[in-house]
């Protein structure tokens, strides 16, 4: 969700709209996922008006010049490895508050799953809300809290090995287009070493005058701890491999479920200070959550659908899939009355998912393949990816003032990041804290839990490729 935006005077550009037990203001859900008006994500609609993100500069800015065109037809005869996620983990996390100068949380901490006594009515939510947090508070770098947090709790991350960095908006966007789905969409693409970096750039872009009660259930059925109160958006990032590509995945997370099994004491090693410029004020806080605990939560009124139908998942299951968010809660209300809340365990249905879905997630990662060689063929040029309604990927130059991912010494930084031997790109936890990766989505039949990252995997070389092997990486 998104921050509330002041209407009335203030000394602030942020709202100290506070929720229920003074928990911070507004919780600051950054992404818009529709949940104002109980939806998600699910592209124009006329009577959703209201709600829609107000337009920003860069929206519009007029195209620039055409490098070339993906066309789904395209990538019909690709051939590529199994499409499927393994070895998912916690890669870095960090949480975004307001402050007079940039600041980050690190690894701050979702907030906890703490529902109420049933039912339970709410107010509703009204407001203007943030769109991205990442690109309000960070506008000429939203990438740059993502970067920092990876870095100062990992020296050992090698960045060679990366492949696909990015946030899960933008990787949705481009599995939409493969899944036929009409929307358009914009967002920058650019190389800095050997990892694709995808970038909203909605900036400080708000969605006015919010209708709806999921804002106002998060505030009362999720709770932060004490020194994490001041929480406007939690980020966490996810390493996996995705048919033999390395990618960081960010998303903004909803909470986390507690468990008298799970012990949720890890530690990092203390994160360090990176004298570079730029750099946010750092505070350490909070603790890793596992995948495993990860929530995602979805409102919906009971009064939209004449049947009372639940949730249609196969409109949710792509979202979790890329974020790789293992449990799902659903909440029905009447005008703001919550009877019915479910939790559910979905990893095994995200496995289907995948399975059932093989045709689309290859052609999905033919497009990342081909992505890669088209953004380092075009050099230097500042770029963004396209789309318009149902129309074909464009990869276009950028108008105007360039934008950057990171500033020049952050990524020389990143360009000429190595790691040591042994260490995979997880975060720096504790001898005594065993690895943590995502094992119901990692140990598949027939498959072992151990890591993959085989220089094959991580090391490819898409130069010599073209689309008739399907981007494999293995020409040159």
């Amino acid at each position: 969700m998104s921050t509330l935006i002041p209407r009335g005077p203030s000394n602030s550009t942020r709202g100290q709209w506070r929720g229920r037990g003074g928990r911070g203001s507004g919780r600051g859900r950054g992404s818009w996922r529709g949940r104002g008006n109980d939806g998600r994500e699910q592209g124009p609609n006329p009577s959703r008006s209201r709600n829609q993100p107000s337009k920003n500069a860069v929206d519009d800015a007029p195209l620039g010049r055409l490098i070339t065109k993906i066309a789904l037809e395209s990538t019909s005869n690709y051939n590529t490895d199994d499409a499927k996620i393994t070895n998912c983990r916690y890669a870095a996390s960090y949480s975004l508050v307001d402050a007079k100068t940039p600041k980050i949380i690190v690894p701050g901490e979702p907030a906890t799953w703490t529902p109420p006594q049933l039912p339970s009515q709410l107010p509703g939510d009204r407001g203007d809300y943030l769109r991205d947090h990442n690109g309000a508070r960070f506008p000429e770098h939203p990438m740059l809290p993502s970067v920092y947090s990876l870095l100062s709790l990992d020296k050992e991350l090698d960045t060679s090995r990366i492949d696909i960095m990015g946030c899960a908006s933008s990787l949705g966007d481009i599995l939409r287009f493969v899944r036929s789905v009409d929307l358009t969409f914009r967002f920058d693409v650019e190389m800095i070493g050997d990892t694709l970096f995808m970038i909203r750039n909605c900036r400080d872009q708000v969605i006015p005058d919010v209708r709806g009660y999921g804002h106002s259930f998060l505030d009362t059925f999720t709770s932060f701890e004490p020194k994490l109160r001041e929480t406007k958006s939690h980020q966490r990032i996810v390493s996996y491999s995705f048919s033999g590509l390395k990618c960081l995945v960010r998303f903004e997370c909803d909470g986390y479920l507690t468990s008298d099994k799970d012990d949720f004491a890890t530690t990092v090693t203390k994160p360090d200070r990176l004298d570079l410029s730029e750099s946010p004020t750092i505070e350490t806080a909070g603790k890793v959550i596992p995948q495993r605990s990860i929530i995602e939560i979805k409102t919906r009124s009971k009064a939209r659908s004449q049947t009372g139908a639940p949730v249609d998942m196969d409109e949710q299951f792509p979202r979790l899939w890329l974020r790789q968010i293992p449990n799902f809660i659903t909440a029905y209300h009447t005008t703001g009355n919550f009877e019915d809340v479910q939790e559910k365990a979905i990893q095994q249905e995200l496995l289907d998912w995948e399975n059932n879905h093989q045709s689309e997630l290859q052609k999905f990662a033919s497009i990342l393949r081909q992505l890669i060689v088209e953004v380092k063929r075009a050099g230097h040029l500042k770029l963004e990816l396209c789309r318009t309604g149902l129309g074909p990927l464009e990869l276009r130059e950028q108008v105007g003032k360039p934008r950057e991912v990171l500033p020049s010494d952050w990524r020389d930084t990143w360009a000429r990041q190595h790691q040591g031997p042994g260490s995979d790109g997880a975060a720096c936890l504790s001898d005594e804290e065993e690895d943590d990766s995502y094992p119901s989505l990692l140990s598949r039949k027939g498959e072992s839990g151990e890591s993959d990252d085989s220089d094959d995997d991580f090391s490819l070389d898409f130069t010599g490729c073209d689309p008739s092997c399907g981007y494999c990486g293995k020409c040159a």
